[in-house]
């Protein structure tokens, strides 16, 4: 019979779970014999589990810091996941549904999935396996989407920009499956890039306009403001930029060309705005933090030990297309010594698909 001292098994007798007492060699060799998902899955049980499992496994984690989305070339080429830390391709297998879509935003472990042949969009869980089908979007090809919150949180708002630089906003607690289409895309010739920064919808357009609506569908969409604040002159529509939000901050990324003579260099410029100016201004540095900048995702890191691959003060591209300066999938730029050094990726990528920083968050 169980001893009233031993506090373990008068758990069992009260109806509470004993399962965090696992010995933790016993769920070493449990973790041993995962998969994947199952070791991520284990990290959500309780915080003694976590523990035991980042202690066991950190090194052979799948979604420690960001991972690039890309295509395998070839008719037949699959979804997979390259690792900076480890500089190779991940050993985790998309679902054959997602892995036949094209991803065209995220957050968290969701992954937005376009299939364009259906003219569907569909958010997928890479760590649940769940999925849910957003209504029909009222423009594609879909370019990109960007989400306030997962799709499981109350009041989360979706925004999609169509290929053709068309953006509508979607508010499943608020409009159900109506999306609601901003009109002033004309007005600025088309929307390049999207970002989520304080509640609002922030949409730059193709003439270096920043406009910032109301990510929120019970107030009035008409409520937007401009915050272009001295652009004007330093805008160059040619040239990729985009949006990022990192700490709080709006960020303006642009990535330049400079020829001279037989020469061609790389460049990157940086903008903050401060609201609280109405400015934007100029940041040579981003100590203890990196950029990661895309056409379909951009997102922002603190770099710490807890990270490692990832080099602080440096802005990391992902593109399909491929040139002369990057002729890989990643380049990383560094804006200490202003030097663009590339990530080689063994088997290369597939440039019809647009390759995706995800940022994963498993609590």
């Amino acid at each position: 019979m169980a001893s009233p001292q031993n506090p373990r098994r008068r758990q069992l007798v009260t109806g509470q779970s004993a399962w965090p007492d696992l010995p933790p060699e016993l769920l070493e060799s449990i973790l041993c014999l995962l998969g994947p998902l199952g070791r991520v899955a284990v990290r959500l049980v309780c915080s003694s589990w976590r523990s035991c499992a980042r202690a066991s496994i950190s090194s052979d984690l799948t979604f420690e810091a960001p991972r690039l989305l890309l295509r395998r070339p070839g008719s037949c080429g699959s979804l997979v996941f390259f690792s900076l830390r480890r500089n190779e391709i991940l050993p985790f297998a998309l679902p054959g549904r997602v892995n036949a879509g094209r991803c065209c935003g995220q957050i968290g472990g969701w992954l937005a999935m376009a299939f364009d042949e259906e003219r569907a969009v569909e958010l997928h869980n890479i760590f649940s396996g769940e999925s849910v089908a957003m209504p029909r979007a009222p423009t594609f090809p879909v370019a990109k989407i960007v989400l306030s919150a997962p799709p499981t949180s109350l009041g989360w708002v979706a925004a999609v920009l169509g290929s053709l630089g068309t953006l509508a906003l979607l508010q499943p607690d608020v409009s159900g499956s109506a999306w609601t289409t901003i009109a002033a895309g004309a007005e600025h010739r088309a929307f390049r890039d999207v970002a989520i920064w304080r509640g609002r919808l922030c949409a730059l357009g193709d003439d270096g306009t920043i406009r910032a609506y109301r990510a929120d569908l019970r107030a009035r969409v008409a409520a937007v403001s401009d915050l272009n604040y001295g652009l004007v002159w330093w805008w160059r529509w040619q040239q990729p930029t985009y949006l990022v939000e990192s700490e709080g901050e709006l960020l303006l990324v642009r990535k330049l060309y400079r020829v001279d003579g037989d020469s061609v260099e790389v460049e990157v410029e940086i903008r903050r705005f401060r609201p609280d100016e109405r400015k934007w201004e100029e940041v040579r540095e981003l100590p203890g933090r990196a950029l990661f900048v895309g056409a379909v995702a951009s997102v922002a890191v603190l770099v710490t030990a807890a990270l490692p691959g990832v080099r602080e003060n440096c802005v990391y591209f992902a593109r399909r297309e491929v040139d002369m300066m990057v002729p890989h999938a990643i380049g990383v730029y560094s804006l200490g010594d202003r030097e663009t050094a590339v990530v080689a990726i063994a088997g290369g990528h597939s440039v019809e698909v647009e390759p995706v920083w995800i940022m994963p968050s498993v609590a």
